[in-house]
């Protein structure tokens, strides 16, 4: 099979045959070998880095059309000097291959020389070739130096979480989410009715932020009347094991006003009482109400009517 020298642009996908197969041909291939001079003991060579390819193809472009040229050749030089040129300029990633020879390698093209020499309108031309390698992604290793304190950052997938004494769905969304207003979400998310009461031991599922800022929030219950059976015993406050509740600070100053209040209507019912009926020290309320309806009697000479 006769031999033929073919570069093709991996870019544009265009072939070039040369019009005229050199007699020779550049190229190398293995690994450089490295060279040392040990003391007492002389030169030694030690295996290299992989060797790239560097050579100069050495050809001739026809004026005219000779009988030895390759099938399809145009005898007209610009046609073969142009896109060279041109992919030379651009940098363009080129296939080196030289048929029946096992040679197909990525090149870059040096830049093309060429000129005539004998007058016959043939041009002569070297054009340096230079093995291209193809250089994977880069993986940037993250260097290990000295660095400040580190910041936590909340996780943001989906995981879970167990209760421990004196946890809350507040401390545990703001540790995991950063946020501790997600509570409300995150008791919707694990079925929980009541945000206030947790218990250690229990698993809670902890969905990606983005997941969670989808539920919607589950109210607190109402806090219990003061001295009410149902707030006796109540481990609140989404806490386990504490009765903080869960956003105390929004519902104290409200409850010790109803409290204190109550306190005044009591008093003050308690203070008229003791005016209507005359009641002295050491006496007892029965006593009173006795004096109170015998003198009442007396100024009037009617029982008392009741309405």
């Amino acid at each position: 099979m006769e031999r033929v020298i073919i570069l093709k642009n991996t870019d544009t996908g265009q072939a070039l045959t040369l019009p005229v197969t050199p007699k020779s041909y550049p190229m190398e291939a293995g690994r450089a070998v490295e060279r040392l001079d040990m003391a007492q003991t002389g030169q030694i060579a030690l295996p290299g880095l992989r060797g790239l390819f560097a050579g100069t193809l050495e050809f001739m472009l026809p004026a005219r059309a000779y009988p030895f040229l390759t099938a399809g050749a145009k005898a007209e030089p610009s046609c073969y000097i142009e896109p060279l040129t041109a992919w030379s300029r651009d940098a363009s990633v080129c296939r080196y291959i030289v048929t029946g020879a096992g040679v197909n390698i990525p090149v870059l093209l040096g830049p093309l020389e060429y000129g005539e020499g004998d007058g016959t309108n043939d041009v002569s031309c070297k054009l340096p070739l230079y093995e291209y390698r193809y250089l994977d992604e880069a993986k940037v290793e993250q260097a290990t130096q000295n660095s400040g304190r580190p910041v936590e950052t909340p996780p943001q997938t989906a995981g879970s979480y167990m209760v421990v004494k004196g946890d809350s769905l507040w401390a545990i969304c703001r540790k995991f989410y950063g946020d501790g207003s997600l509570a409300c979400k995150l008791a919707t998310a694990n079925g929980i009715k009541n945000p206030n009461l947790i218990y250690p031991g229990q698993v809670l599922t902890l969905p990606d932020r983005g997941a969670l800022a989808g539920y919607a929030a589950t109210p607190a219950p109402a806090a219990p009347r003061a001295g009410s059976a149902s707030g006796k015993g109540s481990a609140g406050a989404g806490t386990s094991g504490s009765s903080t509740p869960l956003g105390l600070a929004d519902r104290l100053a409200p409850q010790a006003a109803a409290r204190a209040r109550a306190a005044v209507d009591r008093h003050i019912a308690k203070e008229d009482v003791r005016a209507a009926i005359g009641l002295k020290a050491g006496q007892t309320v029965q006593a009173a109400v006795q004096a109170a309806l015998g003198k009442n009697k007396k100024t009037t000479g009617e029982a008392p009517q009741c309405h």
